[in-house]
């Protein structure tokens, strides 16, 4: 396959760095998705984005001829576009009903919980 300079393509993550994602494309052509390229805002940690095996649609920005080497981007994709079989892995946690009643109704039970704990460590 032939690539062309604002072409779309599918990328299967094959490294992380924490300054870029490392892809391999069909016949083997590799590409570099840099942090720069991924979003406009701060990216704090770049595996939100993308982990091994994790396939992204990219849009080629670059391509050096000498080795077939791609430079991609994310935020070029049209949001109509996207496409990513990336799930971020961290859990959400559930919270309870009680556990959203009124700061003043809670906190007796909190300092009691605490010099509990407290009295618990000093025995």
């Amino acid at each position: 396959m032939e690539y062309k300079i604002g072409e779309l393509v599918i990328g299967t993550v094959k490294n992380v760095k924490p300054y870029a994602l490392f892809l391999e494309f069909e016949n083997k052509i590799n590409g570099l998705l840099h942090i720069s390229e991924i979003s406009d805002s701060f990216i704090r940690d770049i595996e939100k984005f993308g982990s091994v095996g994790d396939e992204i649609k990219v849009k080629i920005i670059d391509i050096d001829t000498t080795n077939g080497f791609l430079r991609v981007s994310l935020k070029q994709v049209p949001q109509e576009e996207a496409f990513s079989t990336h799930h971020d892995k961290k859990v959400v946690p559930v919270a309870t009903e009680e556990e959203f009643a009124q700061l003043i109704e809670k906190m007796p039970i909190w300092i009691e919980e605490t010099l509990k704990k407290i009295g618990d460590d000093n025995d």
